[in-house]
């Protein structure tokens, strides 16, 4: 049978905490006396994330970045970082703007929560209805409304959400206000959680690129015909011809990131995500790498003087209300010591992706761009396209952990 999800078994504890932390900050006389229970009750929550990332992969060492120092908020003047709280009776907001950290409790409970993310992510792989647009105006008003003034009043350029429970299977950046999606108006980046980010800025100067990927259809997946155009482009940008098709088996990739020094590892394959890790999987050309073996090839990056700076999975999919399988998106990440993640949450037509993770790397050779702001211009440049402006096709990119 299923086993429980660790948020109701494991999990209570940390959300009872905060909730009662929550509800103190709402005694205080002030702001100012509320913030020390609003950081606290975000700890809680923190420490239920780490705890959540070690159930699923069933192992210790998911905190190897905790010895950074620099919090995720104070990085950036133009950037806030937006905490959703979500419990069984409401939701709360935790927003970390230039003025501190703020609170906006929401009257929306778990359950009523859930059921609007789930009718909105089947809406948004509908790529010939727009079905979606009421559930993602209803998610827009919970969500963003609350505390959109203030990011007006900070100009605010890039939100960063720390995603809980359910909210981690739908893209932020297709929220809708009856006239923009949220992509139109900030730059967007999820990470699974505060502590677990190292906030560093790409360096731009010795960037390395391994590129590996299938064009042609093995075990029973579907050839992708367009990946060469990515692979193509990449090439082009840096100057290394990819691993591709017979090429990219699992002995030579491990290979080449055992002998040379990556700043950038980019897998255009198929790859699943499922809520058991185990089960969770990239293909290669003649087997299929776990989850473990990804993590142990890459995981080379841990001890390097320079960690792998971005690690791009742009077939993979997720189970659609599948928090879990979500998580294992950005656990993989961190797991495997990559500074960023660029991963779609479903498998979208490999044309439209293919254009996007092109457009997503031409745009990241401009060093005024964050990888948050990359991707941003990728995703505008497809909603521009007559073709592709429907969400399903550009909004299941995510940018996780850090987005500098």
């Amino acid at each position: 049978g299923m086993a429980v999800p660790f948020r109701e078994s494991g999990g209570q504890l940390f959300f009872e905490l905060a909730d009662v932390l929550l509800q103190r900050a709402s005694l205080a006389p002030d702001q100012k006396q509320a913030r020390p229970y609003l950081v606290e009750a975000r700890e809680s929550v923190e420490r239920f994330k780490a705890a959540e990332l070690r159930d699923y992969f069933q192992d210790e060492c998911v905190d190897a970045l905790r010895s950074h120092e620099t919090k995720l908020e104070d990085v950036s003047q133009h950037t806030a970082v937006v905490y959703p709280i979500v419990l069984p009776d409401r939701t709360e907001l935790l927003v970390s703007l230039p003025s501190g950290l703020s609170r906006f409790t929401v009257p929306v409970p778990g359950d009523q929560l859930r059921k609007e993310v789930e009718a909105f992510r089947h809406f948004l792989e509908k790529r010939t209805t727009r079905q979606y647009v009421p559930h993602g105006q209803r998610l827009y008003e919970w969500l963003i409304r609350p505390f959109e003034s203030k990011l007006a009043e900070f100009s605010i350029k890039t939100l960063v959400f720390v995603p809980d429970g359910p909210l981690r299977t739908i893209p932020m950046a297709a929220l809708y206000d009856g006239e923009h999606f949220l992509i139109e108006k900030y730059a967007v980046a999820t990470t699974p959680g505060l502590n677990l980010t190292d906030p560093k800025p790409l360096s731009r100067d010795r960037v390395k690129v391994l590129a590996a990927g299938l064009t042609t259809g093995v075990q029973g997946f579907p050839p992708m015909p367009y990946v060469v155009t990515e692979l193509t482009a990449l090439e082009e940008l840096y100057h290394r011809p990819p691993l591709l098709n017979q090429e990219f088996i699992s002995s030579a990739f491990e290979k080449e990131l055992q002998q040379e020094e990556f700043t950038v590892v980019h897998v255009a394959s198929h790859a699943k995500f499922e809520s058991q890790a185990e089960r969770s999987f990239l293909l290669t050309f003649n087997d299929r790498l776990t989850m473990d073996q990804l993590r142990r090839v890459v995981g080379l990056f841990r001890f390097r003087e320079e960690p792998l700076e971005l690690l791009t999975l742009s077939a993979c999919e997720t189970a659609a209300g599948d928090d879990r399988a979500a998580l294992g998106l950005a656990g993989v990440a961190i797991k495997a010591g990559a500074r960023s993640a660029l991963a779609s949450l479903w498998f979208i037509n490999d044309e439209a992706s293919s254009a996007l993770v092109a457009e997503f790397y031409r745009q990241l050779q401009d060093p005024s761009a964050t990888k948050a702001v990359a991707l941003q211009r990728a995703q505008l440049t497809l909603l521009r396209n007559p073709a592709y402006q429907h969400p399903s096709f550009w909004a299941p990119f995510l940018l996780l952990n850090n987005w500098l």
